[in-house]
């Protein structure tokens, strides 16, 4: 069974760590004195190193790079390793601001290590550094290193006899560079979310360099087509970041042929019955932001519309095990999320441990489908589970999980969506079952005329159907808002191919009747004519001298 679009949309756990990298004169002189050189390595250091960390839910973001040009700012003559780093973190933490890690790049060699780091160190003040040896621009060599000890402070220890990864043994927390084991995913993942919270972060999208050809429209640029050779393939924008002759725009949904879309053209369709469309609003090369429907509006399946979804464990059986499936009675619900494991919870609080439902609440734990006729083709890890209630002759189907799987980045398609209906005007929050007052819904019909919804804006305008104009859909006019833009008249829909083919034969056959019957029409009177040629009347008087009266 084909996997459905829903599974990959799901929300993923995302940590987010901001990473500055320091090289040491030493480095600077092996590279010739060549600053572009150092940050060059870094760069691409830093893009091995996010490859690596991808994999269990990290991106690595590089915020800053210093390099000793003049000498170096530290003396690690006759150090240790350990009194290397901590002579680094304790320089970082007096000169520097507070950040996620800091990794500095050595040309001496260490003692006894190729790297140090202590581990859990992550987002903590005295200890979130690492250092490595770099001697010989080994790129690859350097930042499964530098990934090896980052993995340390991320909560990582070395691997030991039983863990893999990819089925191999040689991982990154042991001496090979085959990506994290399944010993790394579970100590990641239990420390994070426990200590490191700065990870949550998300980090600001600031260049820190402004300058034209970055693909960045920044301030005094009309445009940014890149370099050179990209900007010849753009007729809109020039090298020096300026519009071209006659061109008021280069980008955006509400930009085509360097000029801006007309007033009410559509830039972005509604992709559900929750969603709403926008238009553009003629002035701008940019589409409104996305919106949609006021969390609470009615949606099919007796459901609510909640964050641009019809939440609905209808839908959501069928997204999971087919067509076929339908979602469960309470029963199954009452059977499954009261044991309080990795099939039947309604919080996950460890890596064995799980919150069992209550009663009121077990509707809103993991979800229960009915009449799955097949098993659907899901992950590795992923386990589907049957329970049988014989009372009731139920065959009850759900979906495992267990934390483990989070840093894996295989989303839990098992559990019950936010804004899924409980009970009697209730619906589901963080898995528990809440009256649907908390959404305060009071888009009532008459706000809009009964010819609008409230989109999830602030001040909750309407939305107008199409033959009504914003902003209360009480004039005549093309649909819209006063924030996804007014619409504009519908085109008549042009016929489709099939459409246009099918009337040419229709009309083809009617001609080709019409022929016909003329030709039988002219044919059958050419008959009658020579009909009346082959027997003509008989003159009455002629025969009348023939015929002798009997009573002569």
């Amino acid at each position: 069974m084909a996997r459905r679009s829903d599974f990959y949309n799901s929300y993923k756990h995302q940590k987010y760590m901001e990473v500055y990298l320091f090289f040491d004169h030493g480095v600077y002189l092996f590279s010739e004195s060549n600053v572009t050189r150092v940050i060059y390595d870094a760069v691409l250091l830093m893009a091995i190193m996010d490859t690596f960390f991808k994999e269990v839910g990290m991106r690595l973001h590089l915020q800053g790079i210093e390099i000793w040009t003049e000498r170096d700012r530290l003396n690690f003559d006759r150090m240790e390793t350990n009194d290397i780093l901590n002579t680094f973190l304790r320089d970082q933490a007096k000169f520097t601001a507070a950040k996620d890690w800091s990794h500095l790049y050595i040309s001496m060699p260490l003692h006894h290590a190729s790297g140090w780091a202590y581990i859990g160190g992550a987002c903590t003040t005295n200890y979130s550094g690492s250092v490595s040896s770099y001697r010989n621009r080994n790129i690859l060599a350097a930042s499964r290193t530098s990934a090896h000890e980052l993995g340390h402070g991320v909560g990582m220890k070395h691997d030991t006899e039983f863990c893999q990864c990819r089925g191999r043994r040689t991982c990154i927390m042991g001496t090979g560079n085959s990506g994290f084991s399944n010993c790394s995913y579970l100590q990641f993942f239990d420390h994070v979310n426990s200590a490191a919270l700065c990870l949550n972060d998300i980090p600001a999208l600031d260049t820190g360099l402004v300058r034209c050809g970055n693909k960045i429209v920044e301030e005094n640029e009309d445009c940014d087509c890149g370099s050179r050779e990209e900007c010849k393939k753009d007729k809109c924008c020039q090298p020096d970041c300026k519009f071209t002759e006659g061109a008021n725009c280069s980008t955006g949904l509400c930009c085509h042929n360097c000029h801006f879309r007309p007033l009410g053209y559509m830039c972005r369709e509604e992709d559900n019955e929750c969603d709403l469309a926008e238009y553009c609003n003629g002035i701008s090369n940019f589409c409104p932001n996305d919106s949609y429907k006021l969390d609470g509006t009615p949606c099919k399946h007796n459901s609510l519309c909640f964050r641009k979804r019809c939440r609905s464990r209808y839908v959501q059986c069928q997204n999971i095990f087919g067509p076929h499936a339908k979602e469960a009675p309470d029963q199954c619900y009452h059977a499954v999320n009261l044991m309080g494991d990795q099939y039947g919870n309604c919080e996950i609080l460890g890596v064995r441990a799980y919150k069992a439902c209550t009663k009121a609440n077990a509707v809103c734990g993991r979800l229960q489908c009915i009449n799955v006729n097949t098993i659907p083709d899901l992950p590795e890890h992923t386990i589907v589970i049957s329970t049988h209630l014989q009372e009731e002759n139920l065959m009850c189907w759900g979906v495992g999980y267990h934390k483990a799987m989070i840093p894996m980045g295989i989303p839990d398609i098992g559990v019950i969506n936010d804004g899924t209906r409980c009970g009697y005007n209730g619906l589901c929050i963080n898995r528990t079952c809440v009256n649907d007052s908390v959404l305060d819904f009071n888009c009532f019909p008459q706000k809009c005329n009964h010819q609008g919804i409230c989109n999830n804006k602030k001040k909750k305008n309407c939305h107008c159907m199409y033959g009504w104009a914003p902003p209360f859909c009480e004039e005549v006019g093309y649909g819209g808002s006063i924030d996804n833009g007014p619409a504009r008249k519908q085109k008549e829909e042009a016929p489709s191919p099939i459409q246009i083919v099918s009337i040419m034969l229709l009309r083809l056959i009617f001609l080709v009747i019409s022929v016909i019957v003329v030709f039988f029409r002219r044919l059958i009177g050419q008959y009658m004519q020579f009909k009346q040629k082959e027997a003509p009347p008989v003159n009455p008087k002629k025969k009348a001298k023939n015929i002798k009266d009997p009573n002569e």
